[in-house]
């Protein structure tokens, strides 16, 4: 880390307690509302206001991020995650948390949006795939270790929400004490207009397969502490499964990142929907017998699930211009938005008629119909090779915001910027 630039690892740091922080806020409350006995349907539409509000701030915040700066717009974002996270603990009333949750979605994506395009804004075209790597790495085990600290006290005391908003708290330390400036330009600037037919005729895949991931993501980070619980799972057990199916996404993004780019990666996101279904109908057999097998089963299961949108977006890049990749991963976005709002609230329906179990069958069966779909758009195809030269494959972390295309290696706005302007 010595070689990139000396603001980074203060913005790291900061990213440290603030997903410490997520982490730990995103499976205490699936676990204290199974405690309260919350129903999942109620468990369900509480998750869904959280993605609510997290579209709701990608689109507010970005106008006051231009407007204020970005270390104003952070600071506001980590008080409101701070405040919201006692609240929940103070007083504990599910319509009262439904209101918090859509401003801890706002707060989170603002957040997000400060980290991505300052990070983006301290990269080189030079430097941007080593820094990629690190911010991939920081996110991914930061998250999980936030699940892990469900283990410090009994999460149905206010001590878990007080140390979630110490983390929040101590994520606004290290901007504080360094005199920094906010990064300078944006590559938003420079996109290139993207109609949303235009995006789905080149790559329907990575637009469906981008609404089914965040569905399924946000139906599992939502659900699985609460499913824990109604299976009988102990308040350890429970943070060590979320811990360690999040960090599976770790490896696995780069083992099949590999392979898709020698392969269509239509096909590798055709063997992950079907691992995904097979794992999804097994876990629904498995779950009350052994915790072992289940934790394995899950783990092949979130291992192809946190790696969906990923693959959604690189193939979708494969088939655009350079410029045309932001308005295309905003254009994702909004649709793994879209899905992760419905998601949640339909993962609880479905476990309100088919109990625990329903939500393993929500996400086989929503694994299943993108299958379908990858199948129909392949269907005459015999090739196992890709039909174009296809990008190196980028990975992602397993939290995702308007800003993360910038950290992309494969675009570059400041070359690209000069092209555009001698055109």
């Amino acid at each position: 880390m010595r070689s990139l630039p000396r603001t980074l690892p203060i913005l790291f740091l900061c990213e440290i307690f603030f997903l410490l922080g997520h982490g730990l806020i995103m499976t205490l409350l699936g676990v204290r509302m199974s405690l309260e006995g919350f129903p999942s349907q109620m468990a369900g539409l509480l998750m869904s206001s959280f993605s609510l509000g997290f579209v709701l701030g990608s689109y507010a915040l970005e106008k006051r991020i231009r407007s204020v700066g970005h270390i104003r717009v952070f600071a506001a974002c980590a008080a409101v995650l701070a405040i919201t996270a006692l609240l929940h603990g103070l007083w504990v009333n599910p319509w009262a948390w439904l209101v918090w949750r859509v401003f801890g979605g706002a707060a989170t994506a603002g957040m997000l949006m400060v980290m991505e395009s300052w990070v983006s804004g301290e990269s080189s075209n030079e430097n941007r795939g080593r820094v990629l790597g690190w911010y991939m790495v920081i996110s991914t085990t930061s998250l999980a270790g936030g699940q892990w600290l469900l283990n410090m006290a009994d999460p149905a005391t206010m001590i878990l929400f007080t140390i979630t908003g110490i983390l929040f708290t101590l994520s606004l330390v290290p901007l504080s004490i360094h005199r920094i400036h906010g990064p300078s330009q944006s590559s938003h600037d420079i996109a290139l207009k993207l109609p949303l037919k235009t995006l789905y005729r080149r790559a329907p895949v990575g637009l469906v397969g981008a609404f089914i991931a965040g569905m399924m993501v946000q139906a599992f980070f939502a659900m699985t502490p609460y499913y824990g619980q109604e299976i009988g799972l102990s308040t350890g057990q429970t943070a060590r499964f979320m811990s360690i199916t999040t960090l599976v996404a770790l490896v696995a993004q780069w083992t099949l990142g590999r392979v898709s780019d020698r392969f269509d990666r239509r096909k590798v996101i055709l063997f992950m929907t079907l691992v995904m279904t097979v794992s999804g109908a097994l876990i629904t057999v498995v779950a009350r017998f052994d915790y072992l097998i289940l934790l394995i089963a899950a783990c092949l299961h979130t291992a192809m699930l946190h790696t969906l949108y990923s693959m959604s977006l690189a193939h979708t890049n494969d088939w655009l211009e350079p410029e045309e990749t932001i308005q295309a991963n905003g254009k994702l976005l909004i649709w793994y938005g879209i899905g992760s709002v419905i998601g949640p609230y339909t993962a609880s329906l479905a476990m309100e008629v088919f109990g625990p179990a329903g939500l393993w069958l929500f996400l086989g069966s929503a694994s299943l119909s993108l299958a379908l779909f990858v199948m129909s758009r392949l269907r005459g195809r015999r090739s196992w090779q890709p039909e174009i030269a296809q990008e190196p494959w980028v990975p992602m972390a397993p939290v995702e915001s308007t800003h993360y295309v910038d950290l992309d290696p494969r675009y570059e706005p400041r070359q690209l910027e000069l092209e555009l302007d001698s055109a």
